[in-house]
């Protein structure tokens, strides 16, 4: 059927939609509407909460009508609830009705150019891109002894030729319970073209990726550029920005984040405003960075006119860290925090460095509230007490001014300058010591009141005990005063006694979520020379760990993963 044939096709639009926090960020009405001209209606169906702004954001919208559902069954149940809502009948009035979700970013190319095409081809249902075929069963639940390639379901278009089919029909019909991902993909999105195609239905996708079957088997994550610039793919994948390493890993696709992420930005193609304040309230930390490759690299050239104060905490090394301080070159002023009875111990030692004090109760982040200079370096520890053998922490001390080019920081107060949504430096975590220093290990002291605690402050972005913050290694850090000072006030505010229980590495934690919610990014940094120690203590390690785990069979990094911890 070629929809190019008809006078006025009629074309509806079905967008699922769902958010933990129930907010719509701008990115998903920038999607409706580049979409919009292309549909007569659309039935928005939201999967869980959705705040008062979203629901008046999409109700507001012309011809639009609104589903609220439970958070069950994924995409493929919230499609079919939309579907029973209009009914064959009603869907009858359409020539095409097009199935399209929030995980899909755009429009980065010419959306009319692709519906045109498209319009133009005799086919019963149709998808911007395919996952190609897998000689295995990822999940272990498919229909089919091995994954068959398929129209990703972000984006599927289906005409009357099929949809008014008593096949199409009983698809929906029977559609069985999707308890979880794997079942999400393999009773629907995997099986969907194969089901159809078996039957004798036609279809296609616009962005034809065949020559790149040798190379990856999902396209659109793996050469997302490509597929924009080169093949007018209209949409990129939300998650390709925050799947993680082992994503990485497993596609073999190297920089496809950050070679999308610099390519949006350069080429204008998508308004990376939108997209970053989606990512700081929406996405692991964690998964940021590593996705992202967000390294910062201080090179000792730069140059800053930016004043900034030093701030340092009472606490084990004062003494030591106060004589540091007072070396800084180009801070305009001295801050020490402490308790009221640790600032009069201190007294005498304050007023002879010429420090300014600043009485808090139970962290230095309360001080944020009395810098008024836009950057402040904090020379730790991060809370009043120490944890965790001395010699580990000064020699994680020693490791953060040299990443900060202590006492001449310039080059790290300048990247303030170079990026404005910079929030927080850190420096990268020591790969010496017991089993390579925190790594994999940062929540292993948490107390167990961190999540409540966290709330209790206002941390609104997600975390997991499976990743970890950016949090500082030895308690010095670099930030953007601004981006503390919210969570500053809400450690002032709590509860006198709510707060004792939380360890060094906690505050560290709670500091790196706090950027974060507060909208700033914040980034491990590191110089040339670390650069150098860290690739060759990785090496070194990933190579003795390699030769110990024997030969691999051909099997990926998550299955030597996996046999390690089934050893625990």
């Amino acid at each position: 059927m070629k929809l190019s044939d008809l006078r006025s096709p009629k074309r509806l639009g079905i967008f699922f939609f769902f958010d933990e926090q129930g907010v719509v960020d701008e990115y998903v009405t920038t999607l409706l509407d580049g979409m919009q001209p292309h549909l007569d209606h659309v039935i928005v169906v939201v999967n869980g909460e959705l705040n008062d702004a979203g629901r008046e954001l999409f109700t507001a919208r012309p011809g639009t009508d609104l589903i609220v559902r439970p958070n069950e069954g994924f995409d493929s149940w919230a499609y079919k609830t939309a579907i029973d809502s209009i009914g064959w009948e009603g869907l009858a009035e359409y020539d095409e009705f097009v199935m399209f979700n929030f995980t899909i970013v755009g429009p980065v190319a010419d959306m009319g150019l692709m519906f045109d095409t498209m319009d133009a081809k005799d086919l019963d249902f149709w998808g911007i891109t395919v996952h190609h075929a897998a000689p295995f069963d990822p999940f272990g639940v498919l229909e089919t002894p091995t994954l068959p390639v398929h129209i990703q379901s972000h984006f599927i278009a289906v005409r009357r030729s099929m949809f008014l089919s008593q096949p199409f029909q009983d698809y929906w019909d029977d559609l069985p319970q999707i308890p979880d991902y794997s079942h999400a993909v393999a009773k629907h999105e995997a099986k969907f073209t194969w089901f159809f195609d078996r039957l004798g239905f036609t279809w296609e996708a616009y962005v034809d990726t065949t020559d790149l079957e040798p190379y990856t088997l999902y396209p659109l994550n793996t050469y997302p550029v490509e597929l924009i610039e080169e093949r007018n793919c209209p949409v990129f994948k939300r998650k390709t920005l925050f799947a993680g390493i082992p994503s990485t890993i497993e596609e073999i696709a190297g920089f496809n984040a950050t070679r999308l992420y610099e390519f949006l930005e350069t080429s204008g193609r998508f308004d990376t405003a939108q997209l970053r304040a989606h990512m700081q309230r929406s996405m692991d930390q964690y998964a940021q960075f590593s996705t992202l490759h967000d390294w910062v690299m201080l090179e000792s050239t730069a140059a800053t006119s930016t004043e900034f104060a030093v701030l340092v905490p009472i606490g084990a090394g004062f003494e030591e860290r106060l004589t540091q301080a007072r070396l800084i070159e180009g801070r305009a002023a001295l801050f020490v925090t402490g308790t009221r009875t640790r600032l009069s111990d201190a007294d005498a030692l304050i007023r002879s460095s010429g420090a300014t004090g600043i009485e808090v109760a139970s962290h230095w982040s309360e001080a944020a509230g009395r810098i008024s200079q836009d950057v402040t370096i904090m020379l730790g520890p991060d809370a009043f007490h120490q944890s965790g053998r001395q010699a580990d922490l000064v020699d994680a001390r020693a490791f953060g001014a040299e990443t900060f080019g202590l006492p001449h920081p310039s080059a790290a107060i300048a990247e303030f300058e170079r990026a404005p949504e910079l929030g927080l430096l850190v420096a990268a975590p020591l790969l010496h010591g017991e089993h390579f220093g925190e790594l994999g290990r940062e929540w292993d002291d948490t107390t167990p009141a961190f999540e409540g605690i966290a709330a209790m402050l206002g941390i609104a972005v997600p975390y997991s005990r499976k990743t970890a913050p950016l949090q500082g290694s030895g308690g010095t850090v670099v930030l953007r005063t601004e981006a503390i000072r919210a969570f500053g006030a809400a450690v002032a505010a709590a509860p006198y006694g709510s707060l004792v229980q939380l360890s060094t590495r906690d505050w560290q934690k709670l500091v790196a979520l706090a950027v974060q919610t507060a909208g700033f990014v914040p980034r491990v940094a590191v110089t040339p020379a670390l650069a150098k120690y860290l690739l060759s203590m990785t090496f070194d390690l990933l190579r003795r760990i390699n030769r110990a785990a024997g030969p691999s069979g051909g099997a990926r990094a998550s299955t030597l993963v996996a046999r390690v911890e089934s050893l625990r």
